[in-house]
């Protein structure tokens, strides 16, 4: 049996603990020749009897603004065919946009599934606010036929298809899905604010061909931790994310990296950071420097700063700021023209914090 990964997820609460459905958008139907006919979209729920249907909620999000048009749970569906544990659900709606459009499946809160068709785009507005919405692919036009469609081929994470034999309420011109997913069932991710840092941990219950967990933030890379592998036991991870500031709030996105490459999200979550950071100081640009560079600092509320270049033996050799900054990111100049080649170190100071990094300078 050809092994995939479709994670079954809990989602980590303070008051309650629910699993994640293992749901997805299968088909849809949205444009075609003349006077659009019979728009729908297609939703697969695994083992629905263990699912608060009316719990599981359909968004339609606009590509143009990435705001949300209309919205139902899947519990006003009509159901179609059942196979195995897999129940097939569609969603007959007029007036699905013809143009760049997304859609995401929810539960209570938790994502469970985001696509979009004719582009990607961001969500501006919950419960998609600030996620991306990956395009499929392929895409009907004004001249396809009634009977047209744009399909998933297998499980979620295998190719979208056109074309015309549309299936609602049935599986799509080849799809399997007799080739159950093995889960990865993950039990917690949870984000603690802690003195000067963020605090994120999760738990897993097994993992299938698992190479490493990747953790984003804010849409970018943030860390990678190497995971177990194959088991069936228990694993907790964590990651201290020391670069946070006062009173922002951040977007975490874990992630599963298999062994093939591939990556699949997992779960996510927002936390607000407490007081924390007045500032925090990047590396320098380049490093090594030859002969100028830039020193850039993250500054999260209006701060009086010093920036001083120190040398190996911790003696200032040039003072670079000294006085308010806004929020926001400062840059600042470092001209070592007039420097030997060595180790330097920019130290940044406040009233209340200070931080300090080194850099060489290679003429």
């Amino acid at each position: 049996m050809k092994k995939r990964s479709i994670f079954l997820l809990c989602a980590w609460h303070t008051i309650h603990c629910f699993a994640l459905p293992n749901a997805w958008i299968n088909e849809i139907h949205y444009d075609n020749a003349g006077a659009d006919v019979g728009e729908f979209v297609e939703v697969v729920v695994e083992c629905p009897e263990e699912v608060c249907l009316w719990d599981l909620t359909l968004y339609m999000y606009n590509g143009s603004d990435g705001k949300p048009y209309c919205l139902d749970c899947v519990s006003e569906f009509t159901p179609g065919d059942r196979v195995g544990p897999y129940q097939f659900y569609t969603w007959f709606r007029a007036g699905i946009q013809n143009d760049m459009e997304g859609m995401i499946l929810v539960y209570f809160d938790s994502l469970v599934h985001i696509i979009a068709y004719e582009g990607s785009f961001y969500g501006t507005l919950d419960p998609a606010n600030g996620l991306l919405f990956p395009d499929v692919g392929v895409r009907e036009t004004g001249s396809s036929p009634v009977t047209a469609s744009i399909y998933l081929t297998g499980f979620p994470g295998d190719p979208w298809a056109y074309g015309e034999a549309s299936t609602p309420g049935s599986p799509n011109p080849g799809q399997d899905l007799s080739d159950s997913p093995l889960p990865v069932r993950l039990s917690r991710f949870s984000a603690t604010p802690e003195n000067d840092c963020i605090l994120l941990e999760w738990q897993s219950e097994s993992e299938i061909e698992c190479a490493a967990y990747r953790l984003y933030r804010d849409h970018s890379f943030l860390h990678e931790i190497p995971a177990a592998g194959t088991n069936a036991s228990v694993q907790r991870y964590a990651f201290r994310d020391n670069e946070v500031l006062t009173g922002r709030q951040y977007h975490y996105v874990l992630k599963e990296r298999t062994y093939d490459g591939n990556e699949n999200t997992l779960d996510s979550l927002r936390i607000q950071a407490g007081a924390i950071k007045p500032f925090h100081i990047r590396s320098p640009f380049p490093n090594p420097l030859n002969p100028d560079g830039t020193l850039s600092v993250e500054v999260s509320v209006p701060t009086d700063l010093r920036v001083d270049v120190l040398d190996l033996r911790g003696v200032r050799v040039m003072e670079l700021h000294c006085g308010i900054v806004e929020a926001g990111t400062a840059e600042f100049r470092l001209p070592m023209r007039d420097y030997p080649s060595g180790r330097y170190f920019v130290r940044c100071q406040s009233a209340t914090h200070s931080e300090c990094v080194s850099y060489v300078l290679l003429k």
